[in-house]
């Protein structure tokens, strides 16, 4: 009885609710989580009631929970078995109660109770049980309301600024319109208790996201999810195409879930409620009776503990009683044991007694030959303390002489160490002087190439001046020509036209018959004098030429030289083209 009551006694308290936790806040996409904080708030720390009062000076002991029952602190069974309601914690509607009920880990496991059983021929109440809890014997049903839809490997893109794409192995799992995925280490774990993990790394809700099976850079089976209020898509990748199907079916479906199952989910949940509080009457009335019965058994323990305390004493004074004859037998066992001993004792020590007389008669025959043992070994001691003497006069004398070789070894040293130091001196300069030669002689290659190239330029520059000279001495002699026979042209023709002119009417059928010729050679004096007007712009490019020489002379290069050339030899066919 006093074990129900220390355990009745302990307090249970509550943590908050998941989805108040850094995790939620970090994972779950922002607009959701800002429109759950607006309209429920930060969910509060529920506390358990005490169920008995009892005094403060027994000794409480902490209630071990079942593992089939208590599992967690933050459950929706911790929610419905408190009686008292906290006025400071706000009551959660919505998507938010959906997702206390959904997440809780007793959904599909079988309540335990946690009563003890009878004892001592006293019977505790039953506690009634509802009749879902047994149907729901299996872990882990799958269905839109009562487990998981899918579960398994799969893997996530992830891609930050300035940095690769990372592709990591995350376990998925697919509850109701939720998408959780932690890493690969829970699937072990998952898979033998099946309970979801209430600490994922992250949670990505699937209402009115679009679904899109494609491929990416090197992944073939890819996923794309994606919503308007995502900051970006989030790509998954599967093994195989099946497994890219299964999920892709799986997801969609995930995606049409909506208000209808938070609707559901809020009914089921004030069903459970109010279950609890009918367990709660129960409870109480089965408080009573235990309170009752632990009182009468207490009456009954304390006559017992009366009786067992006379019992005890009886008994151990028998107990001194016998071990004081088995001392006293013991005794007498010892004193015997003791006079067999110290008869053996002294046959032995009459035999050792002649034994000893026997050895010392040896000992003095050896004792006297030590003694001339001894005063050898002393002769032999003087001789060698004689001879110790003498080395230690040589050894002192020879210390002497190895002093001055050691002076005379040292400044030997100081010597060849300064000769060594001059060495190196004098080497460096060997070397500095070995360097400036090598510089000497590659920059009296580079003059000697660069007097050469001159020559060569200079005797190009030459003939190509003698080449231009002779040119413009022959286009200058022909220009001359041309002048001269243009003027005279020119004189014939005006003296043709004033001769016509005079003659007046008289003549006017020999008019109409020369002045067409006289046109036609006017018209080939115009073309002369166009053509001497091209020759005279050819001068212009003869001191174009000129000019080019002359850089050619300041930029003595033989490369520059050979363009050069060239170019002149084009000019030269440009002027034959224009004069043909």
């Amino acid at each position: 009885m006093t074990l129900i009551r220390n355990n009745l006694q302990h307090k249970n308290s509550m943590t908050s609710s998941i989805y108040s936790g850094d995790t939620f806040k970090k994972r779950l996409a922002p607009s959701i989580y800002d429109n759950f904080l607006t309209n429920y708030g930060d969910l509060e720390i529920k506390n358990m009631p005490d169920y008995v009062n009892v005094p403060s000076d027994y000794h409480k002991t902490t209630l071990v929970a079942n593992k089939g029952f208590f599992r967690t602190e933050d459950s929706t069974i911790n929610h419905i078995t408190s009686n008292k309601h906290n006025s400071n914690v706000k009551d959660k509607h919505g998507i938010l109660r959906s997702l206390s009920f959904q997440f809780s880990p007793f959904r599909g496991t079988k309540v335990v109770d946690t009563i003890p059983s009878q004892k001592n021929g006293i019977i505790p109440g039953k506690i009634s049980r509802d009749t879902t809890s047994k149907q729901s014997n299996e872990l882990g049903e799958v269905g839109p309301l009562l487990g998981v839809q899918m579960y398994g490997c799969l893997l996530k893109k992830y891609k930050k600024k300035n940095r690769p794409v990372k592709w990591k192995k995350r376990f998925f799992i697919l509850k109701e319109c939720f998408l959780l995925y932690y890493s690969c280490r829970v699937k072990k774990e998952f898979e033998s208790t099946r309970r979801i993990n209430l600490h994922p790394k992250g949670i990505i809700p699937l209402i009115g996201c679009s679904i899109i099976s494609g491929g990416d850079v090197g992944k073939r089976y890819c996923l794309l999810i994606t919503h308007c209020q995502f900051d970006s898509a989030i790509i998954v990748c599967a093994t195989d195409i099946k497994c890219q199907e299964n999920w892709f079916k799986a997801l969609r479906e995930a995606t049409k879930i909506s208000y209808k199952n938070t609707l559901y989910g809020e009914h089921i949940i004030r069903e459970l409620e109010s279950k609890g509080n009918i367990l709660n009457e129960e409870k109480r009335s089965i408080e009573e009776k235990l309170q009752q019965e632990a009182i009468a058994r207490q009456e009954e323990k304390e006559r017992n503990f009366e009786l067992e305390k006379t019992r005890e004493e009886l008994e151990k004074e028998r107990e001194k009683l016998v071990k004081l004859t088995m001392k006293m037998k013991e005794d007498i066992s010892k004193i015997k044991n003791d006079l067999d001993q110290t008869s053996d004792a002294k046959y032995k020590l009459e035999n050792e007694k002649i034994m000893l007389l026997t050895k010392t008669e040896h000992l003095v025959t050896n004792m006297e030959c030590l003694n001339l043992e001894k005063t050898k070994i002393e002769d032999q001691m003087n001789q060698i303390l004689q001879e110790r003497e003498k080395f230690l006069l040589e050894n002192q004398n020879l210390s002497s002489v190895t002093c001055q070789l050691k002076n005379k070894m040292q400044e030997i040293e100081n010597k060849t160490t300064k000769i060594a130091t001059e060495k190196e001196k004098i080497e460096c300069l060997m070397k500095l002087n070995e360097q400036k030669t090598l510089e000497l002689e590659k920059e009296r290659a580079v003059y000697n190439r660069q007097t050469k190239e001159l020559l060569q330029n200079l005797k190009i520059i030459s003939e190509q001046k003698e080449m231009t000279e002779a040119e413009l001495k022959d286009e200058v002699i022909a220009r001359i020509g041309a002048e001269r026979q243009l003027y005279a042209a020119e004189k014939a023709l005006e003296h043709l036209e004033n001769a016509l002119k005079l003659t007046g009417a008289q003549m006017a059928e020999l008019q109409e018959h020369i002045m067409p010729d006289v046109h036609k050679l006017r018209e080939f004096f115009e073309k002369c004098a166009i053509d001497a007007k091209l020759e005279a712009q050819k001068s212009l490019i003869m001191r174009n030429a000129i000019y080019a020489r002359r850089s050619f002379r300041k930029n003595p290069v033989k490369s520059r030289s050979k363009s050069n050339f060239k170019r002149h030899v084009s000019m030269k066919e440009e002027r034959k083209s224009i004069e043909m």
